[in-house]
């Protein structure tokens, strides 16, 4: 897919002397960007919430503006829901299951500082933004849980595109880097003729960050486009 003026597609094999890269300039990619965590508080009453974290896959797109300078935006969701039951021999018991909703913002400006024929080699600064709520009643009782995580960083690594299969629009990208993390979760506690409860709990933390076996995609670490 090419915005208007930008050139006729992709070509399934480079010009003599033109990298895979410079052969998705002015073209839109989609896939799966990586699998985020996101903060979720993990109890109630007493005392402050131990975090938890629950994860939802990001997918998006990825636009070169130029050869030095593209753009991502990814987007990951997360529902879940359910009920159990059981029957003690006289009657049927069922529950439902407390669901989480998550949504996670992905941004990123990858920058391309060298390509040879099938290599990119990138530094992408990044951030996360995600938030997650789940709501438990019970006799009355009402427990509110939510969190919200924003992680800020960068990572240097390469984008590798299949040319050399003749699928040069097929790109695995992975690296290193850095990253600082925000986590704050809190919960709301109620039930009748009692006053609010409230606990809140905040981490901070600076770390690396390593991308490194292809089967990481399935974990998580490594990305996967595919350019238009």
């Amino acid at each position: 897919m090419t915005l208007p003026g930008a050139g006729g597609g992709p070509k399934a094999q480079g010009t003599a002397g033109e990298s895979d890269h410079e052969a998705m300039i002015g073209h839109f990619a989609v896939g799966y960007m990586g699998r985020f965590q996101i903060p979720l508080a993990g109890g109630g009453p007493p005392g402050p919430p131990p975090i938890q974290y629950v994860s939802a896959p990001a997918v998006g797109m990825r636009y070169w503006l130029d050869q030095g300078m593209g753009i991502d935006i990814g987007l990951g969701l997360l529902s879940t829901g359910g009920s159990d039951s059981y029957n003690n021999g006289n009657q049927t018991v069922t529950n439902d299951e407390a669901g989480i909703n998550a949504g996670l913002l992905h941004a990123g400006l990858p920058l391309a500082l060298a390509s040879s024929k099938h290599f990119t080699f990138l530094l992408v600064p990044e951030a996360n933004v995600g938030f997650a709520q789940r709501t438990q009643e019970a006799g009355g009782t009402k427990l509110e849980q939510s969190g919200l995580g924003i992680d800020l960083g960068a990572r240097a690594g390469a984008e590798i595109h299949f040319g050399f299969m003749g699928i040069p629009q097929l790109s695995l990208q992975g690296g290193i880097g850095v990253l600082f993390r925000m986590d704050s979760v809190k919960y709301t506690y109620t039930q009748p003729n009692s006053p609010e409860q409230t606990g809140e709990t905040k981490h901070n933390e600076f770390t690396t960050t390593v991308n490194g076996n292809p089967w990481d995609i399935f974990q998580g670490n490594i990305a996967a486009l595919y350019y238009f």
